[in-house]
């Protein structure tokens, strides 16, 4: 699905361009034993998960070309977004006001695509890239054989053992590389996801002593306060029949703070859910339904996944008549215990 999102924003996109200015910087693009006329996207990656689209180009002559605005500490990455004819997994980099991007490949391995510049993020980056690059390889690879093979399922259960190898390097590459810089807290995030979503608690434990010992400056920097929320959960996950966490608190759209306590003593159904969720969409009839039905005697408690902005944007086009909360914790948010492996999730409490 992400594929098609940055085919339907390069398409938006297209049509415009940067000027070359002191702020900006240039990719250079040559690629060889590739066919032309393949669309190349560049975008970035946003604090809240999200990406956003900024150029296409099309591949000629094995060669393409960027020229965008220079954010230092983002990390950009460039992707074929075909789906089958190449992986599903971009080259990254880190870039600067004013500098010249490389990026040469020779097969259709994006993901080992190599990145040429004088950027320091880049080759602290590159650092960690060079331990897990021959793994990124094999996984593409099983990648493009399952897709081609229409077996794009069975690639979501292979990928696992290549994933907790490239885990386990990132582990180890941060234990040994002290010095906070952007690529390292983007690599200590992406290290403590997995670890929260693999419920590896060996894991969380090593990157909260590493993270102990990290400066109060880069702590409470936006990305700081994103990876403590991800490595800190708020306790373990509840099972059917278990005491509901009255003291759970999140924000209601005005920025009060809000707890289930308010709540106790009622029939409740906690709906976990996002506007930016289709078949949350969907279920928003239903939901209706039961908050203006005398029928069910229950409370609709509904708890956003969505970053601030979007919950409130969302909010503002299309408003929900039940309780609607965000601890503005994401996905690694009291979520968790609740066992929201996918959304819409509904949790019926007595």
């Amino acid at each position: 699905m992400k594929h098609w999102v940055f085919i339907i924003l390069a398409i938006v996109i297209a049509g415009c361009s940067v000027k070359d200015n002191d702020g900006s910087f240039v990719v250079n693009g040559h690629v060889e034993n590739v066919e032309d006329g393949y669309m190349i996207l560049l975008f970035k990656s946003n604090l809240d998960g999200s990406t956003s689209s900024i150029a296409v180009d099309t591949l000629e002559n094995g060669r393409f070309e960027f020229t965008a605005p220079a954010e230092t500490g983002v990390q950009y990455h460039v992707i074929a977004p075909h789906v089958g004819v190449f992986p599903s997994m971009a080259v990254d980099f880190y870039t600067e006001p004013g500098a010249r991007i490389e990026i040469l490949g020779n097969d259709y391995l994006t993901r080992n695509w190599t990145v040429r510049t004088k950027v320091k993020d880049q080759k602290i980056y590159q650092s960690y890239f060079d331990e897990v690059a021959d793994i990124f390889k094999d996984l593409q690879l099983l990648e493009l054989d399952c897709r081609r093979d229409g077996r794009s399922l069975d690639y979501l259960r292979l990928n696992k053992p290549y994933h907790a190898k490239i885990d386990s390097i990132r582990l180890d590459w941060l234990k040994r590389h002290r010095k906070v810089c952007e690529p390292w807290m983007d690599i200590m995030l992406a290290t403590a996801k997995s670890a929260a979503f693999s419920k590896d608690k060996a894991s969380l434990n090593e990157l909260q002593q590493i993270w102990q010992k990290v400066a109060p400056q880069h702590k409470d920097s936006p990305k700081g306060k994103k990876i403590s929320t991800v490595i800190y959960p708020d306790g373990e996950p509840l099972k059917i029949g278990d005491a509901v966490p009255y003291d759970i608190e999140a924000y209601d759209l005005e920025d009060n703070m809000h707890s289930l306590s308010e709540f106790k003593g009622k029939n409740m159904l906690l709906y976990f859910g996002s506007y930016s969720c289709a078949p949350c969409r969907v279920a928003k009839k239903e939901l209706t339904a039961i908050v203006n039905s005398d029928k069910y005697p229950v409370e609709v408690i509904g708890f956003n996944l969505d970053t601030k902005a979007s919950w409130k944007a969302g909010s503002g086009k299309n408003p929900v008549p039940w309780h609607d909360f965000n601890d503005l914790k994401g996905s690694y948010g009291f979520n968790k215990r609740f066992e929201t492996r996918g959304i819409p999730t509904f949790v019926i409490v007595s």
